[in-house]
């Protein structure tokens, strides 16, 4: 059965050299014929870029345009397709294509492709310039952006903008219903961040509107509003059902928000500059049950570590708290690191659906997904997110559905304490709202970067594995077997436990089960927990493929459960336990143990990263399945599936079972391709 893909994969290949010669000699009527042939099978890049290039030949340019504008949007970092959108729009709106010309300068894949780009950006700027007929301001502020758009950074600098300018007091995505600002918090006298300070310092976001003059709305109910001045000597009246409230600058700073408590009826603000009004935080009249979702997320937590050493002796406090409500033994990360593992988290698809994948190059993802936030801030509930994860900031795209949100880099200090702290307040601020809270704890993270800056951790560390080993990996995940580290790994989760233990009191103090659900999850597992001879079988083993979820409250049910989950099942649960529908375009299956119809046969893991081998790990009840291809992954995300390896081996008998279960062999293989399939390159020089 393995020959079949095989097959397919020769097949396509074929087709692709015919389409793209037919095209070159003009055979249009084939060509479009061998087009929708491909299609069947593939929408990889090389689909759009033959659509379009036959549209261009049959002169129905606004249709390639089109084309390829959805094409960019599936491929964004694909040379041809960004060069190809320049050379369209250079004869309808020049300046629009120094930006595409631009980006396929970013994404060349060598110098002569490169410098093709270059060579046109700059005749096409040269020409713009000498044109009387054209803006030359505009011009330069267009040149201005294409150099941002070459030297940008990616939405880890948040609270910086991808050029390194400050985003503390700036309306972002203005006239939208997600307009923001950020400001400062808790920061007393220090106003603004720039690239030296930016991680020492907590922001705070909130959605609303930018107002300047007099602003007037109605309250159904009593309401939070939080308000952020813009400029110092702002001066802002308030009146509430005509009783007036007058504040100067030394009331209000202009570094941080303010939080008007307001009864319901009508409410005036009005100020002598523009001012940031965020959205009314009103008390819901009938609390919604859970009225409290909180989901905890806690970096790098392997499962297998804990089921090794003992739950309730590694993470007591956490193991009390959950004791009597559901905990997944079988529950499998869809990506190895957490870029992609949040992501699919958070949007219920696999890595190669939701595509927030490269590790630098920036892709608006939350334009093209719906985001867990915001299911749930359309059912009513006041959504927030304390978190100190540079992988899920803003600028990646997590600022959509969340109503407000408290970040600190987590290299700057902001520890898990503190992030439980800020929890604890919020829940006591906001506690007759309905509110889901996401927080992010990044504490085992030290471990892998070799980092050591806990009391805890120090006084609990023998002096003999104190020492580093200098042993730190390529990317923190790739980190080798390391003694030393697993010592510190362990004593990390017991400190992270202890911050844990004061979040589960108040919430059990504060809270019935029937109105909490409380979810905890990882990203990924760690690879310096297994010794060199099982990485070196496959790097996706279980230390690194298993996470903790854990599940406690409104109708969760007390269960042990070893039926196969994964990440993108988190989701669905979390929709399910709400009352709110799940979508049913999302990866993400409903377990049994929640309701759903049937159980998951196998639990897939994928790596696709740039400049390694895409790989694959598939877990069933009996085997494990690997898939790796020969070539390293494109820059551009792009994958040769030309020549690959698989392997099934048994999870009892550790025996290789490929050739004895070919027919396993082969749906697993249709798995992966299924899942890769538009990712595809193919190598064009060889025979």
């Amino acid at each position: 059965m393995k020959q079949e893909i095989k097959s397919l994969i020769g097949y396509l290949k074929t087709l692709n050299r015919k389409i793209e010669e037919l095209l070159h000699r003009s055979r249009l009527e084939e060509a479009k014929e061998m087009i929708d042939e491909y299609a069947k099978y593939l929408r990889d890049a090389d689909y759009y870029s033959f659509l379009a290039s036959y549209k261009l030949q049959i002169g129905e340019f606004n249709d390639a345009l089109q084309i390829l504008i959805e094409g960019i949007g599936k491929h964004p970092f694909h040379y041809e397709m960004n060069y190809n959108l320049g050379i369209i729009y250079e004869t309808k709106e020049a300046i629009k294509s120094l930006k595409y010309y631009t980006y396929a300068c970013k994404y060349a894949r060598g110098q002569e492709e490169k410098d093709k780009a270059l060579d046109n950006i700059q005749r096409v700027s040269g020409m713009l310039l000498t044109n009387s007929k054209t803006n030359n301001e505009q011009i330069h502020s267009e040149i201005k952006r294409c150099r941002d758009i070459l030297n940008e950074k990616d939405g880890r600098a948040f609270p910086l903008d991808q050029n390194g300018k400050s985003l503390i007091r700036s309306i972002l995505h203005a006239g939208t219903d997600e307009e923001l600002l950020v400001n400062m918090y808790k920061s007393f006298k220090v106003t603004d961040v720039d690239n030296s300070t930016a991680m020492y310092f907590k922001t705070e976001l909130f959605k609303g509107k930018n107002n300047q003059g007099e602003i007037d709305f109605n309250l159904k109910n009593p309401a939070i509003v939080p308000i952020s001045l813009i400029e110092p000597f702002t001066k802002v009246d308030v009146t509430v059902n005509n009783e007036k409230f007058q504040f100067e600058e030394e009331h209000f700073v202009y570094n941080r928000y303010h939080y008007l408590k307001l009864d319901e009826g009508n409410v005036k603000i009005k100020t002598n500059k523009n001012i940031f009004v965020g959205n009314p935080i009103e008390v819901a009249e009938q609390p919604k049950h859970p009225k409290l979702v909180l989901k905890i997320f806690i970096d790098g937590l392997a499962f297998k570590f804990l089921e090794q050493k003992g739950m309730d002796h590694l993470m007591p406090n956490t193991n009390k708290f959950f004791r009597d409500g559901f905990i997944s033994t079988n529950c499998y990360a869809t990506s190895e690191w957490t870029l992609p593992s949040k992501a699919s988290i958070n949007t219920g698809k696999y890595a190669t659906n939701h595509k927030l994948l490269h590790p630098t190059y920036n892709f608006a993802f939350e334009k093209f997904n719906e985001l867990l936030p915001g299911y749930l801030k359309k059912a009513g509930y006041f959504t927030t997110k304390i978190c100190t994860n540079w992988r899920t900031t803003p600028s990646f795209g997590y600022y959509k559905g969340f109503d407000r949100i408290v970040y600190q880099n987590f290299c700057g200090g902001m520890d898990c304490g503190e992030v439980i702290a800020e929890a604890i307040e919020h829940l006591a601020a906001f506690e007759k709202h309905n509110n889901y809270v996401s927080i992010s704890l990044m504490d085992l993270h030290n471990v892998p970067d070799e980092i050591e800056d806990t009391l805890y951790g120090q006084t609990n560390t023998d002096l003999r594995y104190r020492i580093d080993t200098k042993n730190k990996g390529e990317t923190s995940v790739l980190t080798k077997y390391d003694e030393n580290k697993i010592i510190k790994y362990y004593q990390e989760i017991k400190r992270v436990d202890v911050f844990l233990g004061t979040l589960f009191d108040y919430i059990s103090n504060k809270y019935t089960n029937d109105e909490i659900l409380v979810v905890l999850h990882s990203d990924h597992g760690q690879t310096f927990l297994e010794n060199e001879k099982e990485q070196e079988s496959n790097i996706l083993h279980d230390s690194r493929r298993k996470i903790p979820l854990m599940i406690k409250g409104n109708h969760v049910p007390n269960l042990m459960s070893d039926e196969i989950m994964e990440a993108v099942d988190i989701l669905p649960i979390i929709l399910e336990l709400c009352g709110i529908e799940i979508p049913k375009h999302i990866d993400g299956k409903l377990p049994t143990s929640f309701g759903g119809e049937s159980k998951r046969q196998f639990a897939i893991t994928q790596v696709l990263h740039p400049n390694q081998s895409y790989k694959a790990a598939i877990s069933d009840d009996l085997h494990l399945f690997y898939f790796e291809t020969k070539d390293n992954v494109g820059d551009d995300l792009s994958i040769n599936v030309e020549n690959f390896t698989v392997v099934l081996i048994n999870k009892e008998t550790q025996n290789d079972d490929t050739i004895l279960y070919a027919e396993k062999v082969n749906q697993y293989e249709q798995v992966v391709f299924e899942l890769i399939k538009d990712f595809i390159r193919w190598d064009k020089e060889a025979n």
